[in-house]
């Protein structure tokens, strides 16, 4: 189990303010690897990811890349602290970058850079017959799964 840090300023400002419940609301609870199921996303169509690429769906935290292998979709909750790194980073075909804490992962979720350690998790994919891609993020798969985009 990790927990959330924060500085030492912080947590005792809260706890003058209001006890370690306050503390908690402040620096985040104790945590284990962060939540990253978030239920059914549409995410377009084949068309809208070109082989290389790498796109977060809008702020949720979901991006779905492309390579030569196919079509797979990913966290984008940083395995460090929990940031939605749709809204607090950088997605791009090179990668991930967590901006709350520096985290940087490659474009098929592993780290390259800490203080994250866990890679971030793969969801389940389909394409129907007229290319409409849905990721199933409440189905996490190993992060070599790929969907094929024919």
């Amino acid at each position: 189990m990790s927990i959330h840090r924060c500085s030492r300023r912080v947590a005792l400002e809260a706890l003058a303010g209001g006890g370690a419940g306050a503390v908690v609301g402040a620096c985040g609870a104790p945590t284990g690897t962060p939540p990253t199921q978030v239920g059914t996303i549409e995410a377009g169509v084949l068309a809208d990811y070109p082989v290389g690429s790498l796109e977060a769906l809008g702020n949720s935290p979901v991006a779905v890349g492309r390579d030569a292998k196919g079509l797979y979709a990913m966290t984008l909750t940083c395995t460090h602290a929990g940031c939605n790194m749709a809204i607090d980073g950088n997605v791009s075909a090179s990668g991930v970058y967590c901006s709350c804490h520096g985290s940087q992962f490659d474009a098929n979720g592993g780290v390259t850079h800490g203080p994250a350690r866990e890679p971030l998790a793969h969801f389940a994919i389909t394409v129907d017959a007229s290319g409409t891609i849905t990721v199933h993020g409440d189905q996490e798969v190993d992060a070599a799964v790929r969907t094929p985009a024919a």
